[in-house]
């Protein structure tokens, strides 16, 4: 046997071997993975922000913590910042990128905006206020931010003062009167507060209703979050997706988008003629021009969501790339203006589109598996991406890359006790289904699986239509922990 044959029969040994020496992926497993999100990159685009969730088994309890990983250097090892020992949520980097903005209940009070340097070392916290905030953006010259904050509805009384005021009284009782629904909205029992918008300045601390006795939240509940509202370029008016709960609320999908000042004032309706869902306001570079999430039929909240585009000047707005067949998620404009950026689910997988703006061509900019969040940067692309084989983590695009995901850099190592866990190999499949047309499916086969062997097969069915199996990872449906159970799985 010559030396070449001898080198490829001990390559092959050595892969049977690392093989045979990986455990099956288990439930237990899944229980204690790392999971990351909330990407932020800086304005410079060297530098990422993300959280880390953690499991703490002993305690029952989760444990996030803010990472940052200095694109510049992509084999360098992320860093856990310290401004995490006491807490850090929702960050972001500040408009000029010289500082990070985030949550914090620290030192035993409610949640408030604090700010760390540029390199995750806590300096101050930036508002007082009597109630917790629920979310915020920073204004585009970083002198104010506006805030959400659970409140009790008044068209013409302080809804802040009111509700700390309620909030501190000793209840008598613990009734509780209905008299509309919702009673409970999924997991949460509704307790009278809504979600309203507040303008902060930072300095003085003065504090300006922007929705004062809305009857709705924003963001929405329980699932709503930061793409419901956004500040315009030029920080003078903020616009929001919200639904007028009324006595409809828990049938209604008849969410649309207003506008309301920065320094308060009337609330416009820019989306009044749709009676269906409107979301995900986003505005141009240059303001002049906002794309959303439109659906058509009014109380189906499964129905397609289109981007259109709305000309803030004039008013007219233009669905984009209606033949498009896709649903679209997350949003963006380009950093030119000249195309929108989405994700939209696609035969199994969740991928990145470009759509240009001026003859409506949709091209993908991704492969297969889950784009869980991208950011655009002068380099290229940043995001998140999972798929069948594994949970998130972080990449750089190549350049000049056909597509994003094409030769690109795994920035992370999270989760590293993965490379010691064997899963099983899965492929898309398809069959004919009502009126012959193609429905696709996946089939993972057990991990360390053996050619003719039988193997009991598990059948995981989604009830739909709202969602649907895919190439993406589940901490909820986990089929890998199925197929490490010995499983063969049909999804």
């Amino acid at each position: 046997m010559n030396t070449r044959a001898l080198t490829f029969l001990s390559l092959a040994l050595c892969a049977i071997v690392a093989s045979a020496q990986k455990k099956p992926f288990t439930y237990q497993d899944m229980l204690l993975l790392d999971r990351i999100s909330g990407l932020q990159v800086d304005p410079t685009g060297s530098k990422a922000l993300f959280h880390v969730r953690r499991t703490d088994m002993e305690n029952n309890k989760g444990v996030s913590s803010l990472y940052m990983k200095d694109l510049l250097r992509p084999t360098a090892t992320e860093q856990r910042l310290a401004v995490s020992d006491s807490g850090a949520s929702a960050a972001r980097w500040a408009p000029d990128g010289k500082s990070i903005l985030f949550l914090s209940a620290r030192g035993g009070g409610s949640m408030q905006i604090h700010r760390a340097d540029a390199n995750g070392n806590y300096l101050e916290q930036l508002t007082h206020l009597p109630l917790s905030v629920e979310g915020f953006h920073a204004t585009p010259d970083g002198r104010g931010a506006v805030v959400a904050m659970a409140v009790y509805p008044s068209k013409e009384g302080d809804e802040v003062n009111i509700t700390a005021q309620r909030n501190s009284q000793t209840a008598t009782n613990s009734g509780r009167l209905y008299d509309r629904l919702f009673v409970r909205h999924w997991d949460t029992w509704t307790d009278g507060t809504r979600n309203h918008l507040f303008h902060v300045d930072l300095a003085s601390g003065r504090v300006v209703p922007l929705t004062p006795g809305f009857d709705g939240d924003v963001p929405s509940k329980p699932f709503g979050g930061e793409g419901d509202l956004t500040i315009s370029p030029d920080g003078s008016a903020v616009y929001f997706s919200a639904r007028v709960a009324g006595n409809t609320e828990p049938w209604s999908t008849n969410f649309d988008i207003y506008r309301v000042p920065i320094t308060g004032g009337a609330l416009t309706n820019l989306t009044a003629s749709n009676l269906a869902w409107d979301a995900s306001p986003v505005l141009s570079p240059d303001g002049r021009n906002m794309a959303y999430k439109a659906m058509k039929r009014p109380g189906f909240e499964a129905d397609r969501f289109e981007v259109q585009v709305r000309d803030l000047s004039t008013g007219k707005t233009t669905a984009i790339a209606p033949a498009w067949d896709r649903s679209v998620d997350d949003l963006q404009w380009s950093s030119d203006g000249r195309s929108l950026l989405v994700t939209a689910q696609d035969m199994g997988h969740a991928r990145l589109f470009r759509i240009d703006l001026k003859d409506h061509r949709v091209t993908r900019l991704s492969g297969n598996g889950h784009m869980d969040a991208f950011a655009q940067t002068p380099r290229g692309f940043v995001y998140l991406k999972s798929g069948l084989n594994g949970p998130s983590q972080l990449y750089a695009s190549r350049s000049k890359a056909a597509l994003v995901d094409e030769g690109a850099t795994k920035l992370t190592s999270i989760n590293k006790v993965l490379d010691e866990r064997d899963f099983g190999a899965y492929e898309q499949f398809s069959f004919p289904g009502w009126n012959n047309e193609p429905v696709y499916g996946f089939v993972i086969k057990p991990a360390q699986y053996e050619e003719g062997r039988k193997y009991p097969v598990a059948f995981l069915i989604h009830g739909g239509p709202q969602g649907s199996f895919g190439d993406g990872w589940s901490f909820r449906w986990n089929p890998q922990t199925y197929a490490g159970a010995g499983y063969a799985v049909v999804m």
